[in-house]
């Protein structure tokens, strides 16, 4: 399969019955988590920085919800999702947060995000903390993520699992992995 002339492969979850295309060039590596948690993460080795950090990465994370959580409104609209859940929450903890949603939009039974967040995180751990103290901070590279935030049942099983699928990359990388990211996202769909 080509997508902006990038091979891809299909990873496909048959518990959750979905599929996505994720280039063929990226590592894959999955990591079981208590309570029927995964996570399943899709790095470009390419994108190494000059300290070895990889800057564009995909993960798939499985997070089972309560019973009563039966479709995604139980979470609340898109636009409230992408406010309460999505964007950083900085300033809570009295940091700048430059960060921005781009797009929400429901569609397909999932919720897709578009945004840009630029983190901004102490320089100590442990010092965004409420003691009322001043707190040194440094403000991280604008990130921006694309993610599919969806509710799907485990196969054979009762209740639903919340399934995220996460795309990020540097702000200034993102308009070179743009079209890879759109082939990614509008892959996502069910098993045929």
């Amino acid at each position: 399969t080509t997508t902006t002339s990038t091979t891809t492969f299909t990873y496909e979850d048959p518990d959750y019955n979905f599929r996505i295309q994720v280039p063929s060039s990226w590592e894959n590596t999955e990591q079981k988590l208590s309570g029927r948690r995964k996570a399943v993460f899709f790095t470009d080795p390419t994108s190494k920085n000059a300290e070895g950090t990889v800057e564009t990465l995909g993960f798939v994370a499985y997070t089972p919800v309560r019973d009563d959580f039966t479709g995604l409104g139980s979470f609340g609209s898109v636009d409230q999702v992408a406010q309460t859940t999505i964007l950083p929450k900085g300033e809570l903890a009295g940091l700048d947060d430059a960060s921005k949603m781009l797009s929400a939009v429901a569609k397909n039974n999932a919720y897709y995000f578009d945004y840009v967040a630029t983190p901004v995180v102490p320089t100590e751990p442990g010092t965004a903390s409420s003691s009322g103290g001043t707190v040194m901070t440094k403000t991280l590279k604008p990130l921006h993520f694309r993610t599919i935030f969806t509710l799907l049942p485990l196969k054979g099983s009762a209740g639903n699992t919340l399934v995220t699928v996460t795309l990020q990359t540097t702000e200034e990388r993102y308009k070179d992995v743009k079209g890879i990211f759109d082939g990614v996202v509008d892959s996502y769909g069910k098993m045929k």
